[in-house]
């Protein structure tokens, strides 16, 4: 497995474009020490043990893998069995291609050509270290003759201690069935909105929430340390995924809700998925900026 290094005195990522051009590790300096603000992965064997991967074409899952699009039953490959839905798309299981690097930066691209989903594209991210902080940028262009349902989205998985907590702000939560498809929508935990943000360890969430707003803060009280995160403004979904007894939680930053293609096509408003046009490009960016608590 190929592992490309982005480095400089305050922070270190390490990438591998052969693992679903995935991040294995970000670690940042803070109070003098280097801390996994993801989750260190370098020795990540399965691109579902990384520290981030994209999400591209969709994100989350499309209920048993079908779909209707111009007017036709699209049947997808279940890509994670035993799971019984089609999830996160492509680009987290194949291989991405470098197009440029340097110290602090990275450039990886891969083409879809059309086969069971019938739709080819090209896709694309960008990883840039400043500072401290990372950005990463993801974007798709449609290179199919017909609009492609689209969304896109990025999987982190964040350090997880004993009173990690997150603030932002949303404003519903899809509650989900025990094969984590959404069935209502219901009210968001109201302490991720306060000052005392909602507390990661008995949280147990997979759960897509609405109205993100695109700024969110995670604090580690036992580190002294906080990431402000920022995300492009299409990213009006987020889902939060925190299984118990685990070492870290996800925070992900989505254009759409789970199913989103089938529950438009139900007549539910609001979903987030799009349909890009022909040579039309779509993208979403989230920076995480780790910092000392009183900064």
């Amino acid at each position: 497995m190929n592992t490309i290094r982005l480095i400089n005195s305050v922070a270190t990522v390490e990438i591998s474009p052969s693992l679903g051009g995935a991040i294995l590790v970000y670690d940042a300096k803070i109070n003098g020490r280097f801390l996994p603000i993801l989750r260190n992965a370098n020795k990540a064997k399965t691109v579902g043990q990384s520290s981030c991967f994209p999400l591209v074409p969709y994100s989350n899952r499309i209920r048993q893998g079908q779909f209707i699009a111009q007017e036709k039953m699209i049947t997808l490959p279940l890509n994670h069995l035993p799971e019984k839905h089609s999830i996160h798309g492509h680009g987290w299981q194949l291989p991405w291609d470098i197009i440029s690097q340097t110290d602090t930066s990275l450039t990886l691209q891969y083409r879809y050509q059309a086969a069971e989903w019938p739709y080819s594209y090209n896709a694309q991210q960008v990883f840039t270290l400043e500072d401290n902080a990372l950005m990463i940028t993801l974007s798709v262009v449609n290179t199919s003759n017909k609009p492609m349902p689209t969304g896109l989205g990025l999987h982190p998985y964040f350090s997880l201690t004993q009173e990690t907590f997150i603030q932002c702000s949303v404003d519903k939560m899809w509650a989900v069935d025990d094969e984590c498809m959404p069935t209502t929508l219901v009210s968001a935990p109201e302490k991720i909105k306060t000052a005392e943000g909602l507390l990661i360890v008995g949280s147990d969430l997979d759960n897509v929430f609405t109205g993100f707003t695109g700024e969110a803060t995670i604090t580690w009280p036992e580190w002294e340390a906080r990431a402000n995160i920022t995300t492009s403004s299409n990213c009006k979904f987020m889902v939060i995924y925190s299984p118990k007894g685990e070492d870290y939680f996800c925070f992900e930053p989505v254009t759409h809700c789970t199913d989103a293609i089938n529950m438009a096509n139900a007549g539910l408003n609001n979903t987030g998925i799009t349909y890009l046009n022909p040579q039309e490009t779509m993208s979403v960016s989230m920076g995480i900026s780790a910092q000392v608590i009183n900064d």
